[in-house]
């Protein structure tokens, strides 16, 4: 019972850090949106997604390895820390070179990507530091660090709107700097873990960290894709439409990914209790995505154009496929966080590469056949048969071992 406490209040503070992290760029958007011009808000969201991509390849590549590795992440957080260190170094000398090309087609983004480059080492850092408290089981860490970089951000965002400057590259260096300096704090946190410059780490947990990669790559891929596809045979409201439910069901999207990567740490430390976080992460995400679900459904129209604005009216359309997707999101979180605490990530890359191909291909059928809304049950479609066959690979193992966690691969091999 002590147990399940302790892990019920680690998911508590990893529900509220991820909902910081995503108000905070949430509310970096927005104000980007009202400082900003038309054209300069533009340029803002190329090297805000330059940063994401960045960060998200860095994270499959050290940050979800640490999850899977708890112990070792105690004993060698320098490894993992220097690590991450040197990689974001690396990825900042790309962006930095690619922001001096960009110069002679836009100098203002050049000068955008040059500074996210400068910056990026440490905002890599502030992203592993979160991992790190996930996986040693102190999120208090990861909230520190997010709540350290927005309240910056909100203080230096708010002596520059007292002062009247609203640059493109003022905005950023606020935005990367602030991340910056809350990355610096990683080596306060981890005082006593050196970081060790080196690839050790990612050496050691190579076998994981490419299909995580892989896994991100996919992912990151087939929503790029989605998007042209569904602008380009539905037209551009229906993709208007699609954002703006996707931006509805982002904070069921926060809890869920906070839910994952607390059972994914939880599971990893305790693999006796495989099936307790199982059931106990699957019929929390899958309350609370039915919870999202019924307010959506009868979101009333003066709310919804107040949070959606013009987009309200043709969104409004896409909320029930919205819900039964979210219905079958939580419905998969339990059974994911589980097989890759156990380190069955070969499966799980598997599971999500095939799912995501399935997923943009119903997709856009769906779009053929009924514009936004048969996209979006097109895509639910894929999440209902992306379900049923997470649930299936973890019945198979169990038949195979009794329990699951007898099926913890310590070496996946290439």
């Amino acid at each position: 019972m002590t147990g399940s406490r302790s892990a019920g209040r680690r998911l508590g503070v990893m529900t509220l850090d991820q909902a910081v992290a995503g108000a905070s760029n949430v509310l970096a958007s927005l104000l980007a949106a009202h400082v900003l011009g038309i054209s300069a808000f533009g340029l803002f969201g190329i090297v805000f997604l330059a940063y994401v991509l960045v960060v998200g390849c860095f994270r499959a590549l050290v940050g979800e390895p640490l999850l899977i590795h708890p112990t070792e992440a105690g004993q060698r957080t320098g490894d993992a820390l220097g690590t991450g260190l040197l990689l974001g170094a690396g990825g900042g000398v790309v962006v930095l070179l690619s922001g001096v090309l960009a110069r002679m087609w836009s100098p203002p983004l050049g000068l955008g990507l040059i500074v996210l480059g400068v910056c990026l080492p440490l905002l890599t850092m502030q992203d592993l530091g979160r991992y790190v408290g996930f996986a040693t089981g102190r999120p208090g860490q990861a909230l520190i660090l997010d709540v350290l970089w927005l309240a910056l951000l909100l203080a230096v965002l708010g002596w520059m709107l007292s002062a009247g400057s609203g640059s493109l590259i003022g905005f950023i260096l606020a935005w990367a700097g602030t991340g910056a300096a809350a990355g610096g704090s990683v080596f306060w946190l981890h005082r006593r873990a050196r970081p060790r410059v080196s690839l050790h780490w990612l050496t050691a947990t190579w076998g994981y960290a490419w299909r995580y990669l892989v896994s991100y790559g996919s992912t990151q891929s087939s929503a790029l894709g989605a998007s042209v596809a569904l602008g380009a045979i539905a037209g551009t409201r229906a993709l208007g439409a699609v954002n703006g439910a996707l931006l509805l069901v982002r904070p069921f999207v926060t809890f869920q990914n906070a839910a994952i990567a607390a059972g994914v740490a939880e599971v990893a430390r305790d693999q006796r209790a495989v099936w307790g976080h199982v059931r106990r992460t699957t019929l929390l995400t899958t309350a609370i995505a039915l919870l999202n679900g019924i307010v959506l459904v009868f979101l009333p129209d003066p709310l919804g154009r107040l949070l959606l604005g013009n987009t309200w009216s043709a969104t409004k359309d896409l909320v029930l496929p919205v819900a039964v997707q979210m219905l079958m999101m939580g419905v998969i979180s339990g059974v994911r966080s589980g097989l890759l605490g156990v380190r069955h990530v070969r499966i799980a890359v598997r599971i999500d590469v095939v799912g995501t191909m399935l997923a943009l291909a119903l997709m856009i059928v769906g779009t053929i056949l009924d514009g936004a809304v048969g996209a979006l049950w097109g895509v639910t479609a894929g999440h209902t048969i992306l379900a049923f066959a997470w649930w299936s690979a973890a019945a198979r193992l169990t038949v195979k071992a009794q329990p699951l966690a007898a099926m913890a691969a310590p070496n996946p091999g290439g």
